[in-house]
């Protein structure tokens, strides 16, 4: 009885093996008749081409010349306050002159080149939130067009060597995100502004710190 149970189950686990061969080889090859479906999309021509992507670089010239003009008021300010200080260090204390001298000096050589490095970073963040916006505006549309399509792989066409004529789909996605999209503003930056956030960003770290 135990040997002919043995010889039942052998039979069973035989037949499920199969089964899930079968099973495995049908799902393999049909795998093998349907290879993924690729399609690309160039990020750089949607930010670039679309219509919004094309009110970006006026925008940024005018934040840029606002920065610009900002930056050249806080160097003259310095170098009036060293023509000041000049004319009239002799009638100084020597308490007084040494002090001016020392916040003078960090002016020059930290104050105004820290401002001109937080005012590009500044600028060129206010440049790909811009961007950024463009791009998040299209994920529906890409979602659309791999769904329609079957893709199962989309890739930035920046990173393939290759890619046949229609897997790219950059122009069909252009053409809809300028149905969706006109315009984007570049927000407008100010170093009183940045200063601003600056310190309040510096006293929330300090009182976090305390705590």
């Amino acid at each position: 009885m135990r040997n002919r149970f043995l010889a039942v189950a052998g039979i069973v686990a035989l037949t499920v093996v199969g089964v899930v061969g079968a099973s495995l080889n049908g799902a393999i090859a049909q795998g093998a008749q349907k290879p993924p479906v690729i399609l690309v999309v160039s990020r750089d021509i949607l930010v670039a081409q679309s219509k919004a992507g094309k009110t970006i670089p006026d925008q940024a010239e005018k934040v840029r010349d606002s920065v610009s003009k900002e930056l050249e008021a806080e160097a003259k300010k310095l170098q009036d306050d060293i023509e000041k200080y000049q004319k009239n260090a002799s009638l100084m204390s020597d308490e007084v002159r040494a002090s001016t001298e020392k916040e003078l000096a960090v002016r020059q050589q930290y104050g105004l080149p820290q401002r001109v490095q937080i005012m590009e970073q500044a600028f060129q963040m206010a440049v790909q939130n811009a961007q950024t916006k463009i791009l998040i505006e299209s994920q529906p549309i890409l979602k659309d067009i791999v769904d329609k399509r079957g893709a199962t792989v989309l890739l930035d066409r920046a990173a393939v060597m290759y890619a046949s004529p229609d897997a790219d789909i950059t122009q069909e996605v252009l053409a809809e995100l300028d149905k969706k999209m006109k315009d984007v503003e570049v927000q407008k930056i100010s170093l009183s502004e940045i200063e601003k956030q600056l310190k309040e960003a510096q006293a929330e770290q300090a009182a976090a710190q305390k705590k």
